[in-house]
Parts: structure tokens; sequence; C-alpha cells
């Protein structure tokens, strides 16, 4: 297993675009570009992806790691649970309760922004749309702008880019 993703003349295009969405803009913070790079990377169940992660952005702290875990977690139950609520008509659970998740000032999230970010990446990742509105709704609501958000989803776009371009790779 490399630990670089290769990315082909074909592919140049997204290189660039991962480049610049986690090193060059400033739209978020640098604790917000770690995160959201981190939570894609580990959504996408790839150790190169994630290892190229590591590699441009550098490791979480110890509470990011914390903050991470419950994202990657909590958004790996409410995705998939939410989505499928969009297509049938039920009449029980429906809500976070239903899914025995702790209320969120229990887990004690340090910079709920960062934690918002990546359950925002995890869930373009896993096609968690109910959650994702959520999740940038409540950034909104904490101050982000658009802009940021934006790079936010360009840096998971970029990193689901990544993944692609190491599968064709190892494929072709």
């Amino acid at each position: 297993m490399s630990t670089f993703v290769q990315f082909p003349d074909e592919s140049e295009d997204q290189r660039l675009l991962l480049k610049s969405v986690l090193i060059s803009e400033n739209h978020l913070p640098s604790s917000a570009i770690k995160m959201v790079a981190w939570a894609a990377a580990l959504a996408c169940r790839d150790e190169d992806v994630v290892k190229q992660v590591q590699f441009i952005v550098g490791d979480l702290s110890a509470e990011a790691k914390r903050e991470m875990q419950y994202a990657v977690s909590r958004m790996s139950v409410t995705n998939p649970y939410f989505f499928s609520r969009q297509f049938v008509d039920i009449h029980a659970g429906g809500n976070l309760e239903s899914l025995q998740l702790r209320p969120f000032t229990d887990i004690a999230v340090e910079n709920e922004v960062d934690y918002h970010y990546a359950c925002i990446a995890v869930s373009m990742v896993n096609g968690g749309y109910a959650c994702f509105q959520s999740h940038t709704m409540s950034l909104k609501t904490l101050g982000q702008s658009d802009t940021a958000i934006d790079q936010a989803m360009r840096i998971t776009a970029a990193v689901l880019a990544t993944r692609q371009v190491n599968f064709n790779h190892r494929l072709l």
C-alpha cells in the first residue's frame, strides 16, 4: 500500500483543487480545515487517502480527535437513519432519542464550529442530506460565512476525488 495517492495527468485538476482548498485558501480557520479533511478521509474508509490528508494537514490534537470520533460515530448512525426516513411514511421514531444518542450538551464538545464542519463532511460522503442540511444551518447560526461553508464542501469534494483517483490508479 502506497503512502501517497498518485495523481495522473488526467487528474491534475483534482490535485490542484486538493492543494488549493487545504493549503492556499483561508476562509476557514486552520483547525476547521483539518477537521473537514480528516472527517472526509475517515468517512471514505481508504487508508491511503487518510495518509495523504495526514501528510498535508498534519495530525489532530487529542481534543480534536475526541470530537472527530463523536462526529464520525454519530453521523454513521444518523446519516442512514434520517436518509431512509425520507422515503417511508411511518409514525414512530424519527428523532435523536430513538437512536439513543446522548444530547449534544452531554458530549462536551469544546469546538462546536469544528464539530459541525466535521459532521457536514461526513454527511456529504455518506449521502446524509438531512444531517448535512441540519449541520450547515448550525454553522450559519454560529456565524459561519457561506464562503467558509463552501470551502468545507470543496475540501470534502477534493478528498472524495482523491479516493476516486486512488481507486482508479490501483485498477488501471
